[in-house]
């Protein structure tokens, strides 16, 4: 086996690609073998997210694939013509900036759509992917709750395929394509020593989305042109030039939650250093939200991090589900700095939780019981989003567990470089988008970067005895 893996990373030392896809395919130990993640990610353009870019490919570099998924919508000829030229411009951006990632456009009437030929049609063989990545939709409270309806269901999409699902999020947010030049930005911030100033554009013609990971275009695609409409209509898209200095001037143009995003954005970029990566692994789904953790700790950015791993148990078994964790942890070979048994994780969350998070949802709810039976099913039916009041009942415990768990989170990993958490699934059909959105909200706001994970339930981690 040893001379046939030689062999075959020798084969085509020129053609990183190459190389690429023949490294998954195998197993590095006789006794354990660990599935490799084959990540679809929503990025829109490539150059658009890069901290959701740099975070996939940490755990995919090497070992597994990487596609970015980019959703063209709005005229079709027009989008066609955007497919072929984009193509070639991302795919050479991509290996410019050694991301070892194909670039996969598609066009579609909605998101949804483009979503579901992608899940399907994305690779070859066994160079296919089986996780879906998508950033975490910020503003979905002040957007077209139709999106959001959207974008939930890409979820249940993949889950339908037998796709695993991440969801990054981080609380300055990911998207930063209003910002025009911003990769002029980035690259001096990293290789010059000595301010440098640098000419950024900030596009205020349209409402700046940082919020989510997923390119929703606006109608005729409008949001599709946002990156490089600087070169294809010069001077026709009103824009204010700003002069940034590096971020080691005294005083910046830039508003202070740009330059926050802009940090944000090159933070996987670096060295890592001695810092935690939390998992709070609450559900079994096949091993994936001890994988990805796993794969980050054997990259050279991120091998001063320890794993500390998060559990749920019983008050009066915590000493045995420490020691059973351990126990499966060391059969799997991976290593763990501490194990923290939760015997409180269902305790009811603070009042002041509650009422923030009734306060948050109450613009989405139905209130059926305050209309007439015609007039709430016509609603409903129009809005299919909207919060019932009989629903908001049934899952009330599941919705105090969300906000139980963010106060854990607080209390435990707010110093954690990184966060790695189950994600938290609604029955397709049973729990409104709103209701669902919410749950997210809840559980990961003003944290570090977390992900939510949730595998397809097919083992990754397998242990041969």
């Amino acid at each position: 086996m040893a001379n046939i893996w030689k062999k075959l990373l020798s084969v085509n030392k020129k053609n990183p690609q190459l190389q690429m896809k023949l490294i998954p395919t195998f197993s590095f130990s006789s006794s354990i073998h660990y599935s490799r993640p084959q990540c679809l990610i929503m990025t829109g353009a490539p150059n658009a997210r890069p901290a959701l870019l740099h975070l996939v490919h940490a755990f995919t570099k090497n070992v597994g694939l990487m596609i970015c998924g980019h959703v063209h919508m709005g005229p079709r000829r027009q989008a066609m013509k955007e497919l072929s030229t984009d193509l070639a411009k991302y795919q050479r951006w991509l290996i410019k900036n050694k991301m070892k990632a194909f670039y996969a456009p598609v066009h579609a009437e909605d998101l949804r759509d483009g979503g579901q030929y992608l899940m399907q049609a994305a690779g070859l063989g066994r160079m296919r992917p089986n996780t879906l990545v998508v950033g975490f939709k910020k503003n979905w409270r002040q957007g077209d709750m139709r999106d959001v309806e959207t974008y939930i269901n890409l979820f249940h999409d993949a889950f339908d395929i037998q796709y695993g699902v991440v969801v990054i999020r981080l609380k300055e947010g990911l998207d930063i394509s209003h910002l025009q030049g911003q990769e002029e930005l980035l690259s001096s911030q990293e290789k010059s020593p000595c301010t440098k100033d640098v000419i950024v554009k900030v596009d205020y013609s349209k409402k700046a989305e940082t919020d989510t990971s997923i390119a929703f275009a606006q109608s005729s695609s409008e949001r599709t042109h946002t990156l490089h409409k600087e070169e294809d209509e010069d001077g026709k898209t009103p824009t204010q030039p700003l002069l940034k200095k590096d971020s080691k001037s005294p005083s910046s143009p830039l508003n202070l939650a740009d330059q926050r995003l802009l940090d944000a954005s090159t933070q996987f970029q670096k060295k890592q250093g001695k810092s935690n990566i939390d998992v709070w692994w609450l559900f079994d789904d096949g091993g994936l939200t001890l994988l990805i953790p796993y794969l980050l700790t054997t990259k050279k950015k991120w091998k001063d991090c320890k794993i500390r791993v998060f559990i749920g148990g019983k008050i009066n078994r915590i000493d045995h589900d420490r020691r059973a964790m351990a126990t499966l942890l060391s059969k799997f070979r991976i290593d763990f700095s501490d194990i923290m048994v939760l015997g409180d994780i269902n305790t009811k969350p603070k009042k002041e939780n509650i009422a923030a998070f009734e306060e948050m949802i109450e613009p989405f709810r139905l209130h059926e019981d305050d209309k007439e039976q015609e007039v709430a099913d016509k609603m409903k039916e129009d809005e299919p989003w909207r919060i019932t009041d009989n629903e908001l009942e049934l899952y009330k415990t599941k919705t105090y567990r969300q906000i139980r768990l963010n106060e854990l989170l607080k209390e435990h990993s707010s110093t954690a470089n990184i966060i790695v958490m189950s994600l938290p699934v609604a029955r397709k059909g049973a729990v409104s988008s709103a209701l669902y959105m919410a749950w997210l909200e809840a559980l990961s706001k003003d944290l570090p970067p977390i992900l939510l994970v949730r595998g397809n339930h097919q083992s990754v981690l397998t242990f041969y005895s």
